[in-house]
């Protein structure tokens, strides 16, 4: 579809053309992936606003007085500012020009929003039939699987609370707890970035475009996958501060921090007892078993394990049970990822050169290809940079068009 496709492309997303109509965290998480794989990503802005979190903190500031937000920073690098006042006739026509010459659409506005403004999928989809159409919302969109959340707005805590998360984190006799803040948007932008992609090769098949409705709540189900399968098998309804499947889990205090560890079966199991020197625990009848370590894990597992690590070092317990081949692994802070050789080795904070912020590093995609390059990280854009290029450049407007859309506060 896009007039730029490449004969030979560099990246996977080469050649496509995004238009993002995004705020906040899920939407431009997803775009800025998909900005990393070579797509050009135009994101619509309300002139003189922007995306919400251009004002969320930290605020950095240079010595010119001049101030950008860090948290989106995080997700908007690689892309395009376009200032267009959808609730503008003349705004509305700037977009659809564009839809005409793009292959994908990401929005997640509030349900609704876009069908009031007349760009919904329907309309969209006659001027650009092979326009795929990404509806990110927190309950879903498409009009054949309604239900009665489904204009339901959303945010994170919204999400984590409804798919059963938080029922799941916290002490047994605590409330409910928040997980990490913003998993919820994170597998949601992951779910949307894939759905992109098989749509994209749909299209390749078919020569057509479609609707792809992607809903926080169906996307984290899946990270309570585990309480929703045991339910369906057993009638069992998993809760928060008591370990029904697996014991030991959980974080363990050593002289010097803390470890993670899970012991899932009886091979397992068998390996940590010897990492302890406890081989007589092995067949033990308190221990036997999954069901039986998860029964008695509070009043005999758990303090024996207690015991074992709290006199020995983060260091010395994991290399003790990584020679049994036990999996575990140091609770690390973020100060501690931001040095992780492993972190390094992987390539998996990307610096960004910005002339407010300076040089920071942030989270890269998780993407790696054995004949792909990395795409160097482009800064993130400042508020409208590149009407004019995109204006000009994409839809041929000249430079008198251009400042009479601008003096009339389309732009």
């Amino acid at each position: 579809m896009n007039e730029m496709t490449a004969p030979s492309p560099r990246y996977p997303l080469d050649g496509i053309r995004v238009l993002a109509v995004e705020g906040f965290i899920a939407a431009p998480l997803c775009t800025m992936w998909l900005g990393d794989l070579g797509a050009e990503v135009i994101k619509i802005e309300a002139p003189g606003k922007g995306d919400p979190r251009r004002s969320f903190i930290p605020m950095m500031q240079n010595e010119h007085g001049e101030k950008i937000s860090g948290g989106f920073m995080a997700y908007n690098r690689n892309k395009k500012s376009l200032t267009v006042d959808l609730k503008s006739s003349e705004g509305v026509g700037v977009f659809k020009e564009l839809v005409k010459k793009s292959d994908v659409v990401v929005e997640n506005l509030k349900p609704g929003t876009m069908e009031r403004l007349g760009l919904d999928y329907p309309v969209l989809r006659e001027l650009n039939p092979g326009l795929i159409y990404v509806a990110l919302s927190g309950f879903g969109r498409m009009e054949s699987l309604k239900g009665p959340y489904s204009d339901w707005p959303a945010f994170d805590a919204v999400i984590q609370a409804m798919a059963g998360i938080m029922h799941r984190v916290g002490e047994a006799d605590g409330p409910p707890l928040l997980g990490v803040a913003g998993s919820a948007d994170r597998i949601s932008a992951l779910t949307a970035g894939y759905a992109v992609l098989l749509a994209l090769f749909m299209r390749e098949r078919t020569g057509r475009g479609q609707l792809v409705d992607v809903a926080m709540y169906d996307a984290n189900l899946l990270l309570n996958e585990t309480a929703m399968y045991m339910y369906s098998l057993t009638g069992t309804v998993l809760t928060r501060g008591k370990e029904e499947l697996y014991a030991p889990v959980g974080g363990f205090k050593t002289r010097d921090g803390w470890v993670g560890l899970i012991i899932t079966n009886e091979d397992m199991w068998a390996r940590l007892c010897r990492a302890m020197d406890r081989v007589d625990l092995i067949e033990h009848p308190l221990c036997k078993g999954t069901k039986a370590r998860a029964a008695n894990y509070a009043s005999f597992v758990k303090p024996i394990v207690d015991e074992w690590m709290v006199n020995r070092t983060q260091h010395e317990v994991v290399e003790a049970l990584l020679a049994e081949e036990c999996p575990v692994g140091i609770v690390q802070t973020s100060e501690d990822l931001y040095r992780c050789p492993q972190v390094e080795a992987r390539h998996m904070l990307v610096e960004v050169d910005d002339p407010v912020a300076g040089k920071r590093k942030f989270v890269n995609n998780p993407f790696r290809f054995s004949d792909t390059p990395e795409k160097p990280a482009v800064r993130p854009p400042r508020l409208g940079e590149h009407n004019r290029e995109i204006l000009s450049e994409v839809l041929g407007y000249n430079d008198v068009e251009i400042e009479r859309l601008r003096q009339a506060g389309v732009l």
